[in-house]
């Protein structure tokens, strides 16, 4: 199933938010992992999110996303996202969102951010300046696929 992007936030802000702070910023980063690591999963196949990310003058994000989040500003979040369609995370994805919390949880939102620009990555590579252009999966297919071990160990 592909969900809004907003369903993923509010289950990290629902399942992990008494774990860790969590700011829009972490919560634009690890939807965007989250979307990544999925796609590179189920080689291209299958979607977790059903929006594309665009590359940002502040990194990856979904523009649907954002507009939920802008009102928080830098702001702890502790309460779920509104949204029109609610939407139930399936099991499987639980355990998938379960994996991606333990590996990127631990980080903040500008360490995480970071790990998004850096050198190599799909935002890096389409980024140019206020275009705000979508970031194309095979190129999150071409950087995080070779990287698949710590995801399905």
């Amino acid at each position: 199933m592909k969900y809004n992007p907003v369903t993923v936030a509010n289950y990290f802000i629902q399942e992990k938010g008494k774990l860790g702070k969590l700011t829009p910023m972490k919560l634009i980063k690890l939807t965007y992992l989250a979307y990544s690591w999925y796609l590179a999963l189920n080689n291209g196949n299958q979607t977790l999110i059903n929006e594309k990310p665009q590359a940002w003058d502040y990194g990856p994000v979904f523009p649907s996303l954002y507009d939920s989040l802008k009102r928080f500003g830098r702001t702890e979040i502790d309460s779920i996202l509104p949204y029109e369609n609610e939407e139930v995370i399936e099991s499987v994805d639980a355990e998938f969102l379960n994996k991606i919390w333990s590996l990127y949880g631990k980080y903040d939102g500008v360490q995480l951010s970071a790990m998004t620009h850096s050198e190599g990555t799909p935002w890096r590579k389409v980024y140019k300046r206020g275009c705000n252009s979508i970031i194309p999966d095979d190129d999150i297919l071409a950087h995080y696929q070779p990287k698949l071990k710590p995801i399905v160990s």
